[in-house]
């Protein structure tokens, strides 16, 4: 009987432990609204030249002073094939008007893709610059505007309950 009654308990725990991330998870503990309120914007379409370009972070929600993945995709507006002999060069501004330029060289754009690394030494706000090439012609910039936040170093409880978010968000 007693057996019984713990399982009754357990179950019922765990069924409110669920149903309470379920319906408050979203705002507690997603990456949603700091992934959305990073991008002013994450794509960029230019109906001339036939070109669509998006941007994802990883992380995605950048660290300051942590390594960034910035990842690209390209694509044509009116197909499924990527361009082809694109290239591009890349500068990220920030709120202090301070440059930062990958090498200032060509970065091949390959099957619509490309990527680069880049730390975020401050918060605040950043822009990201696209010039495109064809072959070695320049015929468009884009640009992308992030917001990047001053981040607090993690609490013992956010290191503690991680585990336990990362699962129940798993689940969903």
């Amino acid at each position: 009987m007693f057996k019984n009654i713990k399982l009754i308990i357990f179950v019922f725990s765990l069924f409110s432990i669920l149903f309470a991330f379920s319906e408050y998870h979203s705002k507690a503990f997603s990456l949603n609204e700091a992934t959305s309120s990073i991008f002013k914007n994450d794509s960029w379409i230019s109906e001339r030249d036939d070109l669509s370009v998006t941007i994802k972070l990883m992380p995605r929600v950048p660290v300051i002073d942590e390594t960034t993945k910035i990842l690209f995709e390209v694509t044509s507006l009116n197909n499924s094939k990527p361009p082809e002999d694109l290239n591009t060069r890349i500068t990220i501004t920030d709120h202090d008007g301070r440059l930062y330029k990958f090498e200032n060289k060509l970065i091949p754009i390959i099957d619509g893709q490309f990527s680069v690394d880049y730390i975020f030494p401050d918060d605040g706000e950043h822009r990201i610059i696209l010039q495109m090439y064809k072959n070695v012609t320049p015929f468009t910039v884009s640009s992308f505007d992030l917001l990047i936040s001053h981040s607090a170093p993690p609490s013992q409880t956010d290191k503690t309950l991680k585990p336990i978010i990362d699962f129940f968000n798993s689940l969903l």
